[in-house]
This record gives structure tokens, C-alpha cells and sequence, in this order.
């Protein structure tokens, strides 16, 4: 009789689908990370985006000098009218600097005075306040910068829609 070793190569089927488990729960925990870290970063944009609407509404009446959101595809910048009535980007303070919105934010609409036009894309700030509404698409619904007469700001947050 011969007593014959047998020796295996290669894994068990056991093995491989710890394995394949493992990896599973290893990649739905970084998806999982990764879209808590997006939300985060898309409320702190909003938040952000609120606290620059007032004060750029503020600086324009105390300064007595007019200031403009500018909506780009992608994000956001300031711009002020120098003495020659030129447009220009403001970069001073650091809170005026062009900014992109956070993934997963796109601009909805803006409505200035109650006039709906989806081809504005600029938002001027006088010595007087204006009334807007700017609206932000998010992947939960829709947020809007509700912008008063007294230059406070007021954020309003729509489920998603059906």
C-alpha cells in the first residue's frame, strides 16, 4: 500500500468567500464614509453661502458701493464697482473669494424682486437690500436663500422632489 501525500494548491471555496465578505463590508463602510463626508460638505457650503449673503449685503450698504454674487456653472465670486464703474472680482476679504459649490449642489434658480428668470446670474447688492430668492439643488431636494428687506437671510429647505 502505498501512503500517498496529498498537496493542495490554491483555496478553499470557504476561504475565498471570507474573503469576498471581507472585502464587502470593507467597501459598503468607505461608500458609506464617503457620501456622510459629501452631505457634510454640501451643508457646510449652504451654511457658508448664507453668512456671505448677509455680509455682502452689509459691506455694500456700509461701503455705499454696490457688490455682485456672480452664479458661475460650477460655484460663486464677488465682484464690486470701482470708482471707473468697472465690474471687479473681490479678493480681500479671503470670505469675498470665488468659492465651487460642494458635489451635488447646482444652482436651481434665481428670483430677484419676485421676477423669475432663469437667465440671471448675477445678484447685486445696493445700499438698499434687496428681496431674492436663490434657489440650490441638493440630493435631498432643494434649499432657498430667502434674501429680506432688512438684508438678513433666511434659509428654507424642500424635501426631495416626487
Amino acid at each position: 500500500m502505498c501512503k500517498c501525500l496529498i498537496v493542495s494548491k490554491g483555496f478553499s471555496l470557504i476561504e475565498v468567500m471570507v474573503v469576498l465578505i471581507i472585502i464587502g463590508v470593507v467597501a459598503s463602510g468607505a461608500v458609506i464614509s464617503f457620501e456622510s463626508i459629501q452631505k457634510r460638505d454640501a451643508e457646510r457650503t449652504l451654511r457658508r453661502l448664507k453668512l456671505v449673503l448677509e455680509a455682502c449685503a452689509d459691506r455694500a450698504i456700509v461701503n455705499g458701493r454696490p457688490i455682485a454674487l456672480e452664479l458661475l456653472p460650477n460655484g460663486y465670486r464677488f465682484s464690486a464697482l470701482d470708482a471707473d464703474d468697472t465690474w471687479r472680482p473681490l479678493e480681500d476679504p479671503p470670505v469675498f473669494t470665488e468659492k465651487q459649490l460642494s458635489t451635488g449642489l447646482y444652482w436651481a434658480g434665481l428670483s430677484i424682486e419676485g421676477r423669475l428668470d432663469q437667465s440671471l446670474n448675477r445678484l447685486q447688492f445696493g445700499t438698499q437690500p434687496t428681496e431674492y430668492v436663490l434657489r440650490v439643488t441638493t440630493s435631498t431636494g432643494e434649499v432657498r436663500f430667502i434674501g429680506k428687506a432688512t438684508g438678513n437671510v433666511e434659509v428654507s429647505i424642500l424635501g426631495s422632489p416626487s
